[in-house]
């Protein structure tokens, strides 16, 4: 059993959140009130590896040696993506998973689908600054519907036009997303020998470019969140206990469940972390969409409840709050 109880944003270490501050003070040119990274540059560039934990990361040979910082909770990439965006906590910007709650429906929506239809809008700073967003094409409708958005279609061909825009003198902050990492620890494991290699070719060549580029930009390497091993799917809708006792779905995500109103009982057979009361705020940093019950799973288990979630079998997750999913690297280059 690996437990990792999160350190709440009051007394943690350095975590992504700070991340989204210290960029956005050298763009704005606010007063850095954060725990500066020591950014020597006025030009920035982000990239951000899917799934790299430091479990993964810390064997890689680079140039330079990162440093172990702290995800955000839930770990799971859209809520990171709105908290690099925004700047703000989860519990701020109030999107805290994949599947979210429809107030106005009195719904759940399943917001990877939405995604792939329309863009969904968030408060970002990076209006009226000169940013590039380099993504997937598969990805380009996302929360970064107002900004200024390429798509790559294979990993050659982002690589290029990575080094193509930090080559370029009118773009003060570049953004590369690189999904391949994530694809490989869901499909094999985060143990296993492709995500392995994956990993070494996607950190060594960000690494040789980010070498070649640090004069120019600061560049800041990291990830979303890692993965853990996963042995067991629990299928919610094969439990008639928990169907019997539900007044309301669950949502969230597979390792983060979210409840509305009653706690179901029958859940804690499953060997869960419940989280409740003023700890859910803490946990999330703000109240906004927040669920009365948020349940982790403390051993290697996904928790499945929506008929999509049949789809795939995971041999890697996220989400929880295990070392191996919340700990991931950060490598400046300057």
């Amino acid at each position: 059993m690996r437990t990792f109880l999160f350190l709440f944003f009051s007394v943690q270490a350095m975590n992504l959140y700070d991340v989204s501050r210290e960029i956005k003070s050298v763009l704005k040119e606010d007063k850095r009130d954060v725990d500066s990274f020591g950014i020597k540059n006025n030009k920035l560039a982000l990239v951000l590896i899917d799934g790299l934990g430091w479990n993964i990361s810390k064997d890689i040979k680079t140039s330079i040696n990162p440093r172990q910082i702290d995800s955000i909770f839930p770990s799971i990439t859209v809520t990171v993506f709105a908290t690099l965006l925004t700047a703000k906590k989860p519990g701020e910007h109030g999107i805290l998973g994949w599947r979210i709650i429809n107030k106005e429906n009195g719904t759940i929506e399943n917001l990877m689908e939405k995604l792939k239809k329309e863009n969904i809008e968030v408060d970002t700073y990076f209006q009226n600054t000169n940013s590039l967003f380099i993504m997937p094409e598969v990805a380009t409708k996302s929360l970064m519907g107002k900004l200024k958005v390429i798509p790559y279609f294979t990993y050659w061909d982002g690589l290029y036009k990575f080094r193509t825009a930090l080559d370029r003198s009118d773009n003060d902050f570049v953004f590369f997303y690189i999904p391949y990492v994530d694809a490989a620890s869901h499909l094999y494991g985060p143990n296993h020998e492709v995500t392995l290699n994956t990993a070494k070719e996607v950190v060594q060549k960000i690494d040789c470019i980010s070498s070649y580029f640090k004069e120019k930009y600061s560049i800041l390497v990291t990830a979303d969140h890692g993965h853990t091993e996963i042995t067991r799917t629990i299928d919610l809708k094969k439990d008639k206990e928990f169907m019997t006792e539900m007044d309301f779905p669950p949502y969230g995500d597979h390792r983060s469940l979210m409840f509305k109103g009653k706690l179901p009982k029958s859940l804690l057979k499953y060997g869960i972390n419940v989280i409740e009361g003023e700890k859910v705020e803490e946990i999330l940093g703000g109240n906004k969409n927040k669920p009365d019950y948020v349940l982790i799973p403390k051993d290697d288990n996904i928790i499945i409840y929506w008929e999509d979630d049949r789809k795939h079998e995971f041999k890697g997750s996220h989400g929880g709050l295990t070392e191996d999913e919340m700990k991931i690297p950060l490598y400046l280059y300057q």
